[in-house]
């Protein structure tokens, strides 16, 4: 008997074993592959070069372009990381405006600003990464006030309520969104999302412009990010957003994800809006469970997946842009993630497919930094002539007829 009851064990751990070294795979198909008809492409019209200082480089962390209301004119500004400040240019004549320069140190320091937002020269909100929170400043250099984006937990204290956070990662093309009344911030969980947590995680930060009160709202959705299915790298968990033109709703645009996810804001209820590309396959999770894969592995793996990104409107134009990061089918571990083709999908206002263009890779194109204007779609690119990096440069692209 005794015998008997430990063959029965060992079965029972072989089992465990077995299940603890698996994890389940989520595969993410895309319904509509082959399927799309395109009549319309993206068509470049116009390159803007705008000429740096020595103290700057292209490839800025963060672009937002500011309406001047003295003076009407349409600013480009960017945060040059290097210096700590924040630059002006015209962008109708390119010219070089102002520069706001902010201490790293003290009590006006920022010590590591990744984004901001200009609501008006009293009102400059700088994302500081280091404490995880919001500064509100001037265009003095002065810290006015203080929003801490982790509901006052202490990050630097080994806390488990630090799991349940999400970080807000600006990018021009993922920026800060205002409303009438609030500042919106989607922010991402940056590793695997434990079951357990799936509902408990919320990656929108909403700033309420009056009182500075921080709610967070919004979690991933279980279909894509639960079962515990592996997604342990951050540029899978990424959240893009959108507001949509009602002016009360978020589009959300996961890299996993063929659909586009709408809520209203304040709601936790998503409606689903196919969007995807006409020649992106199924999208795997990684096989393997979380902090099993090797760095190689895991950049092989995302090479050869096509990922989305941003989701942009075009007012202007009433059409929507959505960045595709496209697969490359033979990667081996020796691909590197910035040879992905770079695609732009075109869609209508009611999200129906336009058609998409490739405009090149992530070695040609920082599609990080785009932006739409009245002109087009701007997207920076890297100029390979330019040894001394000496101008930050944009191609404009709107969308035209297929004939």
């Amino acid at each position: 008997m005794k015998l008997l009851n430990l063959k029965i064990f060992g079965i029972l751990l072989f089992f465990c074993v077995f299940l603890s070294c698996t994890t389940n795979t989520n595969k993410i198909e895309n319904v509509n592959k082959g399927k799309l008809k395109a009549t319309m492409q993206l068509s470049a019209v116009k390159t803007k070069r705008i000429i740096l200082d020595t103290n700057t480089a292209p490839k800025p962390q963060y672009i937002q372009m500011y309406k001047d209301a003295t003076s009407n004119t349409l600013n480009l500004t960017f945060l040059n990381t290097y210096d700590n400040s924040i630059y002006f240019y015209d962008y109708k004549t390119l010219n070089f405006l102002r520069r706001i320069s902010y201490n790293k140190k003290g009590a006006d320091g920022i010590e590591m600003p990744l984004g901001y937002h200009i609501k008006n020269m009293d009102s400059i909100y700088v994302f500081n990464y280091i404490n995880l929170e919001l500064l509100i400043a001037n265009d003095k250099g002065k810290v006015l006030d203080k929003i801490p984006l982790t509901d006052n937990q202490d990050f630097k204290k080994a806390s488990s309520q630090s799991l349940f956070y999400a970080q807000f990662l600006p990018e021009t093309s993922n920026p800060f969104l205002e409303t009438s009344k609030e500042l919106l911030l989607p922010a991402q969980y940056i590793r695997t999302i434990p079951d357990s947590l799936i509902s408990k995680i919320k990656f929108l930060e909403r700033v309420n412009l009056k009182t500075n009160e921080l709610t967070l709202n919004n979690t991933y959705p279980s279909s894509l990010y639960g079962s515990n299915y592996n997604w342990d790298d951050e540029t899978f968990t990424e959240v893009f957003g959108e507001l949509h033109p009602d002016g009360d709703k978020l589009i959300y645009s996961f890299p996993i994800s063929h659909e586009l996810y709408i809520t209203k804001i304040g709601s936790e209820q998503y409606k689903t809006v196919y969007a995807g590309s006409n020649f992106a396959g199924t999208i795997l999770s990684i096989g393997k469970k979380p902090n099993k894969t090797k760095r190689e592995d895991l950049i092989q793996h995302i090479v050869s997946q096509d990922l989305y990104a941003a989701i942009k409107y075009d007012k202007y134009r009433k059409v929507y842009y959505r960045f595709l990061r496209r697969a490359i089918p033979n990667a081996t571990i020796k691909t590197q993630i910035k040879e992905k083709p770079i695609t732009v999908i075109i869609l209508d206002s009611n999200f129906g497919y336009l058609g998409e263009t490739t405009i090149g890779t992530s070695e040609d194109w920082h599609w990080q930094n785009s932006f739409v204007t009245e002109e087009g779609l701007n997207i920076e690119f890297i100029d390979k002539k330019d040894v001394d990096e000496g101008s930050l440069n944009f191609k404009i692209f709107v969308p035209k007829k297929i004939k």
